[in-house]
């Protein structure tokens, strides 16, 4: 075993970057789903095996010169550059620390570039495994707590899974269609037949995002799913299963409704929250109706800020004041959950605009959105804007720049 480990990460007395690159790849998959430690200690790994090494000029020349790269750093520099006229320095470091994922992941993947389309899929094939296993075991708790979880749905709550049920539900969407891309790319490493395990695998994820009616999560699901039909559609002229395939999108979630109570309660709780906020009673406690009054707080907060925000530092400072008016609101205190609104108040119109070109660069450049997965990625993502600042979230964003990155290598390859 130690020979073998030698030879493969220290062959010839050398270190091989490329595999250490792997199993710091592996242990950041792993972090996003259960450890923000091991998260940020295999992503400061994966920068600083780009840089110790002897190829760490070629690497970082790469960086530099890819536009896609450099652009990705603006969702770092309009919070650094706010923190001239942020108070709260202290809540502006936390902000700042989050946004240098959009410097540090991409550096930290440059050495994998090169990487073949066969250890992508790999890539892929291992994050699939690792949701499907910590979705087992997130079952595993619901049914030995069947009553009691349901009944917590019909009261806002959800599921125990290992990290924020909203980015996990996310992820789960995103290996949904990973599984796909893996089953029509026959993609089978180890035997024959391994695909229709691939896809058993992803219809169970299908059923098992139904099942945790985490409405981030399924929103990104339907947008994909029916982007994916209208382009099969369109590019393959295949009408007649293309329709059939909107038909079953349009039934699933309302046999879901009849047959999981999860979802019935997660929908008939929804309707019982807005009710009650837009009948001013007391929002105390509810999901939604708290959701909606942070947001309109934050577009009061970027209106009286209109150009520049009040600082990534601010926010939370400025959003209080708001509450401090509304003694009965205390309990129900919560930051702008909408990413454009999030930017929009922290850092003005200006920042915004810059968010956005961040955002859709990478999507547009090359007419990378011809990618179906490359897609899929930016759809899942673009969709959690709305309910939430992904974009400020460590397993968001570590979500998104790591698979936006290793699909953009390959898309790289593809046209060199």
């Amino acid at each position: 075993m130690i020979n073998f480990l030698k030879e493969k990460f220290f062959p010839d007395n050398r270190v091989n970057h490329y595999a250490l690159s792997w199993v710091f790849l592996i242990m950041f998959f792993a972090g996003l789903i259960f450890s923000h430690a091991l998260q940020s200690i295999s992503m400061g790994l994966l920068a600083a095996n780009v840089l110790i090494n002897k190829d760490a000029k070629e690497n970082l020349k790469f960086y530099f010169n890819d536009r896609v790269m450099v652009v990705l750093t603006f969702f770092l520099l309009t919070y650094l550059l706010s923190g001239f006229y942020s108070d709260d320095k202290k809540f502006w470091l936390e902000k700042v620390n989050l946004r240098l994922a959009f410097v540090v992941i991409p550096i930290g993947l440059v050495a994998m570039r090169g990487m073949s389309h066969k250890h992508f899929q790999w890539a892929l094939y291992i994050f699939l495994w690792l949701i499907v296993v910590s979705s087992i075991i997130v079952l595993a708790k619901y049914f030995r707590n069947y009553e009691e979880i349901n009944t917590s749905y019909s009261a806002g709550g959800t599921m125990e899974t290992p990290y924020s049920h909203i980015r996990f539900s996310l992820m789960v969407c995103f290996c949904i269609f990973s599984g796909w891309f893996l089953y029509r790319g026959d993609f089978q490493p180890l035997f024959r037949g391994e695909k229709y395990f691939t896809l058993a695998a992803t219809g169970f994820l299908v059923l098992f995002l139904h099942l945790l009616a985490v409405r981030s999560g399924l929103l990104a699901f339907y947008i994909c799913a029916l982007f994916v039909t209208l382009r099969s559609i369109y590019f393959g002229k295949k009408w007649k299963s293309g329709i059939a395939m909107i038909g079953v999108q349009i039934l699933i979630p309302v046999v879901a409704y009849v047959v999981f109570p999860s979802v019935k309660s997660r929908v008939d709780y929804m309707q019982y929250d807005i009710k009650n906020y837009f009948n001013g009673a007391d929002i105390r406690g509810l999901s939604d109706a708290t959701r909606i009054y942070s947001i309109r707080t934050g577009i009061k907060i970027g209106q009286q800020n209109y150009w520049f925000g009040v600082g990534a530092g601010d926010l939370k400072n400025e959003a209080m004041k708001f509450y401090k008016d509304m003694p009965e609101m205390k309990d129900a205190y919560k930051l702008p959950h909408n990413q454009i609104i999030w930017e929009f108040a922290s850092v003005g119109i200006i920042g915004l605009i810059i968010f956005w070109f961040a955002s859709l660069f990478p999507f547009f450049y090359n007419r990378n959105y011809k990618d179906p997965l490359f897609l899929c990625l930016h759809i899942i993502i673009f969709s959690s804007y709305l309910t939430e600042a992904t974009a400020d979230d460590s397993n968001g964003n570590g979500l998104y720049l790591v698979f936006l990155c290793l699909i953009y290598f390959q898309l790289l390859k593809q046209r060199t």
